[in-house]
């Protein structure tokens, strides 16, 4: 039971409220509350590792010391304490909703701190039919530097 005044009255008016309507009220809240939950939940997209940047990546280069590979590409997510002349960089796009997920791998191999070799994956798409393939690439060689002239005088007096 509460009490309250009335507006148009200068006394009290007792108000009472049933317990059945407040049961009622409260139940209807707690249905909605948990028919809420059947609904479809907002998932995100989750990104783990190192995101490997295309322009960062054209900027790799055979040769280069471990501290500027760090500089360029940042940390190594998989540091082997077996072999600490690899480095791992791998990068995974889970989309919402999708059962499948996108995968990267980067291996660097250093020898007397220096790249040496490149090992990755690859995805191409042909633009004539959309279709994408994914292919692992080893680079482990200096491309030749200089022009041509350069080249040929480079094998004939060395």
């Amino acid at each position: 039971d509460t009490i309250s005044y009335h507006p148009m009255l200068s006394k009290r008016v007792r108000v009472d409220i049933p317990m059945s309507k407040f049961l009622k009220a409260a139940g209807v809240i707690v249905a909605l509350l948990l028919l809420s939950s059947c609904f479809k939940t907002y998932k995100h997209d989750v990104q783990q590792g190192n995101i490997l940047d295309p322009d960062r990546l054209a900027r790799l280069e055979i040769g280069m010391s471990k501290a500027d590979v760090q500089t360029l590409l940042g940390t190594s997510m998989l540091q082997d304490s077996f072999h600490p002349d690899r480095w791992d960089y791998f990068y995974s796009l889970r989309k919402a909703r999708k059962k499948d997920s996108e995968k990267k791998l980067l291996t660097l191999f250093f020898k007397d701190d220096q790249l040496f070799k490149i090992v990755g994956e690859v995805t191409t798409t042909d633009e004539a039919s959309g279709n994408s393939q994914t292919k692992t690439v080893v680079i482990d060689e200096k491309p030749p530097s200089g022009g041509l002239i350069q080249r040929g005088w480079d094998k004939i007096w060395k």
